[in-house]
C-alpha cells in the first residue's frame, strides 16, 4: 500500500493568499457595482448624434434620462428640478450631452464619465454657468444669447492686452512672448485655466506671467472664452482652420469712463492694462506719468521696439505697433515731463517715485517687484550692503539710474537737493545707519600677467558659479530660485558695460551683502579671480578692461 506523498509546507500559505486575493476581487467588484448603481435597471441608453459631421456615441442618458439630474444628486426632490433646462433651438436628441458638458460619454463609471479629477482635466464635466465655455466651440465668437460671459471674456482678453504676449489662432496679430493659447481648451480644465490666471506662479513657480488685478468674475469670463479655444472647433472644417480662414472678430474698443482724456493715447494702445498714468493704474508695470523726464526719446523708441535690449529679462513684450501708432505713442511719452511741487517733501517723493518698486516698507517688495527683471534694492534690513557702497555711488545710482535695469535716472526730474533729501530719508527710515558709516575692505589682488586658459576658466566657472548663474550665465542656474534677489544675469550687456572691472572683482572677492552672492576671498587666488572677471566680460560681451563697450 502506497502512502500519500507529503504535502509541501508552502501550499497552505499559498492557498490562503489566493483566497484573500479572490475575496479582494469580489469586494472590489461589489463596490464597483455599487458605484455603478447609476444603472439600476442594467439597461444602457446608447445614443448616437452627429456633431458637425462627426459621429458621437455616448451613454450619458443612462443615468441622466432626458438630461435630467441623477436622482442620487437631486437635492430638491421634485420633477421640475430634475428636468434639463430648455435649450431650444438645441435638443439633447440631436446634440447629445458631451458636446456641451464634455466628459467621457462612453465610460461606464461615474468618475470616468465625468472626466478624471486632477491632472490637466481637459474633459472634466462642465455644468451650470460653466457651460458658456462650450458655446464658442460650436459657434463663431460673436455676441450670442447664453454665452454673454464668454463673449465678455473675449473682450477682456483683448482690453487687458493678453494678446500682446499670447497668440490665439484667428487674431490678426498676437504675441509670441507667452504660450500659444489657440487650443488651450483641449488641454486644460476650466478650473486649471482659472488657476493659471489667478495664481500664475503656482505652476511653474518661475513663470514670468504677471498676476493681473482681475476680479473672480473677470477671471471666469476670460477662462470661459479660453476654454472654448479647442483643436477642432465645430463651426469650421479642418481645411478652413488649416488655411487660416477662421478669424476672430475685430475688437471694438470702448474706453472706460474713468480714463482721463490726457491718458487717451495710452488707453488706446492698451498700455494702461499694465502701466500707471496719474490715477489710472494697471498695477503691473512702471509709472509712465513722468517718463518723458526720465528717459530720452531714443531710449523710449528702442525700448518700445526691443525691451530686452535695454533691460535683459524684461517681461515687457514686443508689441507690434503700426508706424502711425508708434509715432503717436512715442510723441506722447516723450512729452510726459511730470510736475512736482517746488519743494516736495521727501516722504511724498519716496511714495510717488520709489515705493512702487522698493515698497513703502523699503524691503524691495513693491507692488510691481514680481514683474521686474531685477529685484529692487532692499533698504530695510540691508545695512551691510549700504556700508559696503561708497556714498557717491549711491547718489550716482539715483541721478543716473542703473543701466540694464528698470531704475531710471532722476537727475532731470529732481534737483540735487531733492535727491539728497530722498537718500537721507532712506537711510533714516529704512537702512538704520549713518550715510558715512562705511566698511573698509582690503585691497584686491593685483591683476596677474597671465590668466587661466579658456578651458581652465570654464571649469572654474562651472565649479564655482554655474549652480546659481547657470552655465550660460543667464542667472538661471539650478539653484537660482533659492535666492531673492535672484542671481545676477551675467549676459546683461548694458549693466556690465557700465561697471569697471574692479566692481566685478570686488563682488566676486567680497560678495554682495543682502544677496545670495557669497565671498570667495579665501577660495580664489589672483589668477582665478581675474579670470572670472574676464569670464563675466565674455558673457556680457563687454570685453574692454575699463568696463566700456
Amino acid at each position: 500500500m502506497k502512502t500519500p506523498p507529503d504535502i509541501p509546507r508552502w501550499i497552505n500559505p499559498l492557498l490562503v493568499l489566493a483566497a484573500l486575493a479572490l475575496l479582494t476581487v469580489v469586494v472590489a467588484a461589489l463596490a464597483l457595482e455599487r458605484r455603478g448603481g447609476h444603472h439600476p435597471d442594467r439597461q444602457i441608453a446608447d445614443i448616437t448624434v452627429n456633431l458637425a459631421g462627426s459621429t458621437v456615441r455616448e451613454h450619458c442618458t443612462t443615468c441622466h434620462p432626458g438630461g435630467a439630474l441623477h436622482p442620487a444628486h437631486d437635492q430638491a426632490g421634485n420633477d421640475s428640478a430634475r428636468k434639463h433646462p430648455d435649450i431650444a433651438p438645441h435638443s439633447i436628441d440631436t446634440l447629445g450631452c458631451t458636446g456641451c458638458h464634455l466628459g467621457e460619454g462612453m465610460a461606464m463609471d461615474q468618475v470616468l464619465s465625468h472626466g478624471l479629477p486632477g491632472g490637466l482635466g481637459a474633459r472634466q464635466v462642465l455644468k451650470g454657468k460653466q457651460l458658456q465655455a462650450s458655446c464658442f466651440t460650436c459657434h463663431p465668437v460673436a455676441p450670442l444669447a447664453g454665452a454673454e460671459k464668454a463673449w465678455q471674456g473675449y473682450q477682456l482678453f483683448l482690453s487687458r492686452a493678453c494678446d500682446s504676449c499670447h497668440h490665439i489662432a484667428g487674431l490678426q496679430q498676437g504675441g509670441r512672448f507667452g504660450p500659444d493659447l489657440s487650443t488651450i481648451g483641449s488641454h486644460l480644465s476650466l478650473e486649471r485655466i482659472i488657476e493659471a490666471i489667478r495664481e500664475p506662479d503656482a505652476d511653474p513657480v518661475n513663470t514670468i506671467m504677471p498676476r493681473y488685478p482681475l476680479s473672480r468674475g473677470q477671471t471666469e469670463k476670460i477662462a470661459y472664452f479660453l476654454k472654448s479655444r479647442v483643436a477642432e472647433p465645430k463651426f469650421a472644417t479642418p481645411m478652413q482652420i488649416q488655411a487660416g480662414l477662421v478669424s476672430l472678430p475685430p475688437w471694438q474698443q470702448v474706453l472706460a469712463e474713468e480714463i482721463p482724456a490726457e491718458a487717451t493715447p495710452l488707453a488706446r494702445n492698451r498700455c494702461l492694462a499694465c502701466h500707471q498714468f496719474g490715477e489710472t493704474d494697471g498695477r503691473i508695470a512702471p509709472d509712465l506719468t513722468s517718463i518723458g523726464a526720465l528717459r530720452s526719446a531714443d531710449y523710449l523708441k528702442t525700448y518700445l521696439a526691443e525691451p530686452n535690449r535695454l533691460v535683459p529679462g524684461s517681461t515687457m513684450p514686443r508689441v507690434q505697433f503700426e508706424e502711425a501708432q508708434s509715432k503717436e505713442l512715442l510723441g506722447f511719452l516723450a512729452a510726459q515731463k511730470g510736475e512736482l511741487a517746488h519743494q516736495p517733501d521727501p516722504k511724498q517723493l519716496y511714495m510717488h517715485l520709489c515705493q512702487r518698486c522698493h515698497a513703502a516698507a523699503g524691503d524691495g517688495r513693491g507692488l510691481i517687484q514680481p514683474n521686474l527683471a531685477n529685484f529692487p534694492r532692499a533698504f530695510a534690513g540691508n545695512a551691510e550692503f549700504f556700508r559696503s557702497v561708497p556714498d557717491p555711488r549711491i547718489v550716482e545710482s539715483v541721478r543716473k539710474g542703473v543701466a540694464g535695469t528698470s531704475m531710471p535716472p532722476y537727475e532731470y526730474l529732481l534737483k540735487p537737493q531733492a535727491i539728497e533729501a530722498v537718500i537721507d530719508l532712506i537711510y533714516n527710515a529704512f537702512v538704520g545707519v549713518a550715510r558715512d558709516d562705511k566698511s573698509t575692505f582690503a585691497p584686491l589682488p593685483e591683476k596677474p600677467e597671465s590668466l587661466l586658459s579658456q578651458d581652465e576658466t570654464d571649469e572654474l566657472f562651472d565649479r564655482r558659479c554655474s549652480a546659481c548663474h547657470g552655465r550660460a550665465g543667464t542667472g538661471r542656474g539650478p539653484r537660482h530660485l533659492e535666492f531673492l534677489p535672484r542671481p545676477r544675469n551675467l549676459t546683461n550687456t548694458p549693466y556690465f558695460a557700465a561697471l569697471p572691472n574692479g566692481r566685478i572683482a570686488r563682488a566676486i572677492y567680497d560678495g554682495v551683502p543682502g544677496t545670495g552672492m557669497a565671498s570667495f576671498r579665501n577660495e580664489l587666488g589672483a589668477q582665478e579671480l581675474w579670470s572670472l572677471v574676464y569670464r563675466v566680460r565674455e558673457f556680457s560681451q563687454t570685453s574692454n578692461m575699463d568696463g566700456k563697450r
